[in-house]
């Protein structure tokens, strides 16, 4: 296992440090200004807050574990944080590589001037071809389509970058290790490809994940006996960064780590890198009601009041990706305190019950992820109360929320 500084990994990946100022977009990264939350371009409406101090927290202690070049993966509009605002952050930060699930992500990042190395781990659509060299995306292959993308950069007179990817059992995408070899022979021989890397997806079993690298590497040793650059060879997501230092190998995929949390139970509760949330889901009080006992709530009755109460209802429903089954089991936070949610989650509300005494009104901010005074409610938490991943949590966050950068 080799390690390599930025400037080296630059070299291997044919972008020199003259290309790479003269073809780069001039950008001047600025936060965002910081937007009162309270005012009334947001309103009542919800909103995601994003601690980029947390998130590069978050990186040096990656950087410190790994001691590699790392590729952040930025898909799923960067696990809901928001693919173009956490890319601009990320490139400013110095960052290795970024790597998305699908082109329209790549093209987007592109567009909006982002200029560091793009890897789509996606598949790629024979018309796509022209799009991907002409971007300079870099795209992952296993098939034949990859004679397609060699034409197309022959036609434009480039080469097109690719990173081989080989299913060594995680039974997903990728060349079966047993047929790497004759693959990877052939596409070495295509004049308009570059081959840049070479990678493969852990199971995250810690015992397979042994067998799994040690099928990857031996691959790597057949095609290299043969006379074969395969470049920068890469394989550990967040998981592996923790638990698999052998897996590192010359590049590191950091997903949810990047963002805060970690892949696993056990993981979570070992909590080495000491992780902090980068992202906070909030909104306003639309209304505050006093139920008698007897009066029900929302759709099909879900709730009925077992005495006079109080309530109020939050503007935060499944439509803003908060789940629907976490009523009975879920909190907010209003005033800094903790609050049950009750009756059934719809599109655009969720009703929290309050104490009878409260002095909550209309227009208070309520916290949904993060915290509030001495509370707290993680992405972890919500995870546990729907029975679903924290990944699914934070991905499900729908893209069209105003994000405020912080």
């Amino acid at each position: 296992m080799r390690k390599i500084a930025r400037r080296d990994f630059l070299f291997y990946s044919g972008i020199g440090t003259a290309s790479l100022f003269s073809s780069k977009r001039a950008i001047s990264y600025q936060h965002p200004a910081k937007t009162n939350v309270g005012s009334s371009i947001h309103g009542y409406d919800p909103w995601v807050e994003i601690d980029l101090d947390n998130m590069g927290w978050n990186l040096s202690q990656i950087k410190k574990t790994a001691r590699v070049p790392i590729m952040a993966v930025v898909k799923a509009n960067a696990y809901g944080h928001g693919l173009v605002e956490v890319a601009q952050y990320l490139e400013k930060e110095g960052i290795d590589y970024l790597m998305v699930g699908k082109l329209k992500e790549a093209i987007r990042l592109r567009e909006n001037g982002i200029s560091c190395p793009i890897l789509n781990f996606g598949r790629f659509h024979r018309d796509q071809c022209e799009e991907i060299i002409r971007k300079d995306v870099s795209q992952s292959v296993f098939d034949e389509d990859i004679r397609c993308l060699n034409q197309s950069a022959l036609r434009l007179g480039k080469k097109a970058r690719i990173h081989i990817h080989v299913d060594t059992g995680m039974g997903r995408m990728g060349i079966p290790y047993l047929k790497g070899l004759p693959y990877i022979q052939a596409v070495s021989s295509l004049q308009g490809i570059f081959i840049e890397a070479i990678s493969t997806t852990l199971t995250e079993d810690d015992d397979f994940d042994l067998i799994q690298l040690n099928r990857f590497l031996i691959l790597c040793q057949e095609c290299e006996k043969v006379g074969i650059y395969l470049g920068l060879k890469h394989a550990a997501s967040s998981d592996g960064i923790l638990d698999l230092a052998q897996d590192h190998l010359d590049m590191v995929r950091p997903g949810i780590l990047l963002y805060g949390y970690y892949p696993s139970d056990k993981t979570r509760i070992e909590d080495r890198l000491a992780v902090k949330p980068a992202l906070q889901l909030k909104a306003r009080v639309v209304d505050v009601k006093t139920i008698r006992k007897g009066e029900s709530l929302s759709y099909h009755r879900r709730y009925t009041a077992q005495k006079r109460e109080k309530i109020a209802v939050i503007p935060v429903g499944y439509s803003d990706g908060y789940p629907t089954n976490i009523v009975d089991k879920g909190h907010v936070l209003i005033g800094g305190k903790k609050h049950p949610l009750v009756a059934a989650i719809t599109a655009n509300h969720s009703i929290a019950l309050l104490d009878d005494n409260s002095r909550v009104a209309s227009g208070d901010e309520v916290v949904l992820i993060g915290k509030q005074g001495k509370g707290k409610i993680t992405a972890d938490d919500i995870a546990g109360w729907a029975g679903v991943s924290t990944y699914k949590v934070l991905i499900d966050m729908n893209p069209f929320l105003p994000r405020i950068i912080k």
